[in-house]
């Protein structure tokens, strides 16, 4: 009997060696597949990263150059033979972009019906210095009313101009413009704020501008008379829904949205007054500005790019798209009757240089530009209507260097240190820190 339990006792031991070796070979097992399997892992995330990487190089990087309005009255080039070479470091890129501020006038039609008119051949020196891509609506729209939008609008299509911001009508007004490139589709929403004469907005039967209508306590925020400062400033509910449903659109048939707003509101009273006046509202963009660009990248613009004062304004960085609250001038051809205008900071701007990789905002960088306020010949003092050779000579951009373009590019830096955006001076250049929180 005891044999037979010793033999047992025995046995089991041998199953239990057994068992145990059986299970540390499993476990040994298991850990040789695991470590196959972290090292199968591993050499599969280098294969994807580098996969990524090399498609990620082959992505183009698809810049835009950005300028302020362009108020042109006639073919520059003619009066000043080297603005096209003098301008061209500054305009280069697979998109260059304007508002050109003023209303074509054609052979026949009276000068007297508007004050910010330009021939066709304005257009001609616009496409000469390489823009593609034109925004239509501001306040000087309608100077020659539906003749001069109709006007501007066909002058534009037959020199194959990318354009958005005025149309025939509502629908048109409204609708985004592409520009087809060899890197994508740049689409174009335009529109326009304060200022817009009476008849000058488009409906839908008539040729216009596209207006976002900004409202103050019920009544009509259009510049030009005295408003309750509170409350405050809020887009049309009507106008505003619309431009979205624009942008919505734009941002389903185009590889990059571009919006562009010529805007005049800032507070509840004149903008005249406000530039008159020299107040320190003029400097800065508006709260409800700022609240409705951010509802525009919401809806899926890339940039936004504006105008209207005309000063440089702060950038700012919302969601890592940049809003360029104001450009203030590339081209200000402005009768010298225009006195509110002699204050040294509206002859002064910056050309913004933007790059993207895919959809990854890579660079944004400045080149500062000065505007000479003395054209040539002898001004008119007293007719706002002259467009002679003082005027069409006057307001002309070339790159500012030295002390000058330190204090332009350093005004921008002050300008935009509020919304949190970094702007680096390093000489003539200037350039934003997307690397830390912009």
């Amino acid at each position: 009997m005891d044999e037979d339990r010793h033999e047992q006792n025995a046995l089991c031991s041998k199953c239990v060696l057994y068992r145990n070796r059986e299970f540390v070979d499993h476990v040994t097992m298991k850990a040789k597949f695991n470590r196959r399997r972290v090292t199968l892992l591993t050499i599969c995330t280098v294969i994807v990263y580098a996969i990524v990487s090399a498609l990620w190089a082959q992505t183009p990087t698809f810049s835009i150059t950005l300028t302020g309005q362009s108020m042109i009255r006639s073919d520059a080039r003619v009066h000043t033979p080297d603005l096209v070479s003098r301008t061209a470091p500054l305009l280069k890129g697979d998109v260059i972009f304007t508002n050109f501020e003023a209303t074509v006038i054609e052979k026949g039609q009276s000068t007297r019906d508007g004050r910010f008119l330009s021939p066709p051949e304005a257009l001609d020196a616009l496409k000469a210095l390489g823009f593609n891509l034109l925004a239509l609506s501001d306040n000087h729209s309608f100077d020659l009313k539906i003749p001069g939008i109709q006007n501007t609008l066909r002058e534009v299509q037959s020199r194959n101009l990318a354009h958005a911001g005025t149309g025939n009508n509502l629908q048109e007004a409204s609708a985004p413009g592409y520009l087809r490139t060899s890197k994508g589709t740049v689409a174009l929403v335009g529109m326009a704020s304060g200022l817009i004469a009476e008849g000058g907005a488009a409906t839908p039967s008539q040729p216009g501008v596209n207006e976002l209508r900004i409202e103050a306590g019920g009544k009509l925020n259009e510049s030009t008379t005295l408003l309750p400062p509170q409350p405050g400033n809020e887009p049309n509910a009507q106008d505003k829904q619309r431009i979205l449903q624009s942008i919505r659109e734009a941002r389903q048939h185009a590889d990059m949205v571009v919006v562009y707003q010529h805007n005049h509101v800032f507070l509840n009273r004149p903008f005249a007054a406000i530039l008159n006046e020299e107040l320190p509202e003029r400097l800065a963009p508006a709260d409800w500005l700022k609240k409705w660009t951010h509802e525009e990248i919401d809806a899926g613009a890339d940039i936004i790019v504006m105008h209207g004062v005309p000063l440089v304004h702060g950038v700012e960085i919302y969601h890592k798209r940049p809003i360029f609250y104001d450009l203030g001038n590339f081209i200000f051809n402005v009768p010298p009757v225009d006195i509110q205008l002699d204050e040294p900071i509206f002859w002064e701007s910056v050309v913004a240089h933007v790059e993207f990789q895919g959809k990854n905002l890579q660079s944004i960088t400045f080149h500062p530009i000065v505007l000479n306020k003395i054209g040539q010949g002898e001004p008119d003092l007293y007719d706002e209507h002259t467009n002679n050779l003082f005027l069409q000579s006057r307001g002309l951009p070339k790159p500012a260097t030295g002390d000058q373009a330190g204090y332009i590019l350093q005004r921008l830096a002050d300008s935009s240190r509020p919304f949190g955006t970094k702007v680096v001076v390093k000489g003539d250049v200037a350039e934003i820190d997307l690397k830390n929180g912009n």
